[in-house]
């Protein structure tokens, strides 16, 4: 069962509030983007989230599996693959995926693949990030492109933002064609590894193994 006007607007009010006494740096940016939510895309929150609703979908709290009540950090869930993302990049230490609700064209975030505060942000993340950055001014063009770190549920993440000319920083659902179509231009291409031959061994033969082989005799009949 979906969730209502009257639901939705209860559950932001909660979500809200829990935003307002936590310490994110980007608090205003994260309450800015809840507001806006409509009841699909907050339902969508929720579930990403783990965060159970009563009446939703049939299942109260008391329904749910207790890993489930517990939740776990959006972006641990990113990192984990439980929910699906547009992945530019990964590595063994961070991921990079494009942002579904961007301020510009091509804004991608970086993701520690731990579950990491900002002062312990692993400077291969960082790597990705400009790995990222400098794809992005090769394939959009932007007139400059901002890298900035901010924190949510605990979690560090950077933000790859392209700035363009005449164009303000504001935040709009993209639709799936054209983050697939991001995807495939911002993708970092993974070398194919060369084909090594293998040489045939060459024979030398100098004086002395000549002198070694076995004297060959002809026979004239």
């Amino acid at each position: 069962m979906p969730i209502s006007k009257e639901q939705s607007q209860e559950i932001k009010t909660q979500i809200l509030a829990q935003v307002e006494n936590s310490n994110v740096e980007n608090k205003e940016q994260i309450k800015k983007s809840i507001k806006e939510m409509n009841e699909e895309e907050l339902e969508q929150f929720l579930k990403q989230n783990n965060i159970p609703i009563s009446g939703m979908e049939g299942e109260t709290p008391q329904q749910k599996p207790p890993q489930q009540q517990t939740g776990e950090c959006i972006f641990c869930s990113i990192t984990n693959k439980n929910i699906p993302s547009y992945i530019l990049e990964e590595t063994k230490k961070a991921m990079a995926i494009l942002e579904i609700n961007p301020l510009a064209k091509g804004h991608s975030i970086v993701i520690p693949i731990e579950h990491t505060p900002i002062e312990k942000l692993p400077k291969s993340a960082m790597t990705l990030a400009q790995k990222i950055a400098k794809r992005m001014k090769k394939k959009l063009q932007p007139e400059d492109i901002k890298i900035e770190s901010s924190n949510f549920q605990g979690h560090t993440m950077i933000n790859i933002i392209p700035l363009y000319q005449g164009q303000k920083l504001e935040k709009r659902k993209a639709d799936e064609k054209e983050l697939k179509a991001l995807q495939k231009k911002l993708e970092l291409k993974k070398r194919t590894p060369r084909k090594t031959t293998t040489k045939k061994p060459t024979i030398k033969l100098d004086k002395e193994n000549l002198s070694k082989l076995q004297e060959i005799h002809f026979r004239i009949p």
